[in-house]
């Protein structure tokens, strides 16, 4: 188990130390690490790498994130140099073993989490991977901050995530030896297309030099109130868990006012959050109520909107409140049961009104067993590909779509 995790069922006064002062890191982007790795698709002449590479937290202080590059042997065969699509993952759990970079051949495996619980590390995405891979399109996933990595995974941290996904980017190009401005694109989906949208958002500030085409945001938990709302109850509530550890190591206000709200049943949810995989989440804490988990009967959104400095915490990381510097598609269907069909278009319609150019269109809807997850999780096989698409479009230099007007 992690000490962080640990620490979340320790005193209050153990874990209310104040967060260390703000120190920028010495290089966002450089890479620390490197070591070639094997993955299941290796014989279609695509090389994989794990690296290691510098970024910072929402303080500023600096951090270390993994990630793996997938080289092409296939030639671009587009204008220019070589483009990479930097992908951020789906939810994989919070726990190191969940890291996407930690899976067997980059697919999956069983492994035994820090508390002795079998949990699955699963790659479903890794076959997305390797399409945009077999387009000649370098391609680089990162773990995000905390999975795989010290302290807890900052799940929905959007800041973070921009962060992360950014200096992916800057990574990688210094790497693979690419030219500084060769063009890069963000992609992902549900956790992966916040993170997405968020170096969108966040590129023009942070990392300005780098030359972004385009990105992919399917289905975007963009404003984090929503999407709590409809979480809660459904197979995959532990990943609030997730999330308010996350938000309770940036900060001992967010601690007090949210941890401490807890019952001896909730405190153990949040415990075992830190070492979960989503797998192992749904089994043991699906469709739970966060009514049950707090000493006064309140859900999470209820308590969280109730105190001033978390819900200012939300509010600051709610997604379209800063203007784009390049074309963006957002996708998500109108009965995703998980991530609200309205919050997303108005982000995409928030970035409009600031002068971006922003295609939304609703993803394939299924309709069966609310709550379950289904109406989420299915979309995203036909979403992903388009977003690939609508990328390697932006990389040969047609013009982007955008029904802004309509949004």
């Amino acid at each position: 188990m992690k000490l962080v995790s640990r620490a979340v069922l320790a005193a209050v006064a153990a874990l209310t130390t104040a967060v260390a002062p703000a120190t920028a890191a010495a290089d966002p982007g450089a890479v620390t690490a490197s070591q070639p790795i094997s993955h299941a698709a290796a014989m279609t002449g695509v090389r994989a790498e794990k690296i290691s590479y510098e970024s910072t937290l929402m303080d500023g202080s600096p951090t270390t994130v993994t990630g793996v590059i997938y080289e092409p042997s296939a030639p671009w065969n587009g204008p220019g140099e070589r483009p990479t699509i930097i992908f951020a993952p789906g939810t994989r759990g919070a726990g190191d073993q969940c890291a996407p970079s930690n899976a067997d051949q980059a697919v999956g495996n069983l492994a035994v989490g820090p508390a002795q619980q079998v949990t699955l590390n699963m790659n479903y995405e890794y076959a997305f991977y390797q399409y945009a891979a077999q387009q000649g399109v370098r391609v680089v996933t990162t773990d995000l901050v905390g999975l795989g990595t010290p302290g807890h995974h900052s799940y929905v941290n959007h800041i973070e995530e921009a962060h992360a996904v950014l200096d992916t980017a800057r990574a990688t190009l210094r790497h693979a030896h690419a030219p500084a401005n060769a063009p890069v694109g963000f992609a992902g989906y549900s956790q992966g297309g916040g993170a997405a949208a968020a170096a969108a958002e966040y590129a023009a500030t942070y990392a300005p030099e780098l030359n972004v085409k385009g990105t992919y945001a399917g289905a975007p938990p963009a404003d984090l109130f929503e999407v709590m709302d409809a979480v809660d109850g459904s197979s995959i509530v532990h990943v609030l868990g997730y999330a308010i550890n996350g938000y309770a190591e940036r900060s001992p206000e967010f601690y007090n006012e949210i941890v401490t709200e807890m019952n001896p049943r909730g405190m153990h949810y949040l415990a075992s959050a830190a070492d979960a995989c989503i797998g192992d989440s749904i089994a043991t804490w699906g469709f739970t109520r966060t009514s049950q988990l707090t000493k006064t009967g309140e859900s999470f959104g209820e308590l969280i909107h109730r105190k001033p400095v978390a819900a200012q915490m939300m509010a600051e990381q709610r997604l379209g409140q800063h203007p784009l510097n390049a074309p963006l598609l957002v996708m998500n269907s109108p009965t995703d049961d998980l991530i609200p069909y309205e919050q997303a278009r108005t982000m995409a319609g928030n970035f409009c009104a600031q002068g971006g150019s922003v295609q939304f269109e609703a993803a394939d809807p299924v309709d069966v067993f609310r709550t379950a997850g289904a109406n989420h999780a299915l979309p995203m096989v036909t979403s992903i590909p388009r977003g690939v698409n609508y990328l390697l479009e932006r990389f040969r230099d047609v013009p982007a779509p955008t029904n802004c007007q309509a949004s």
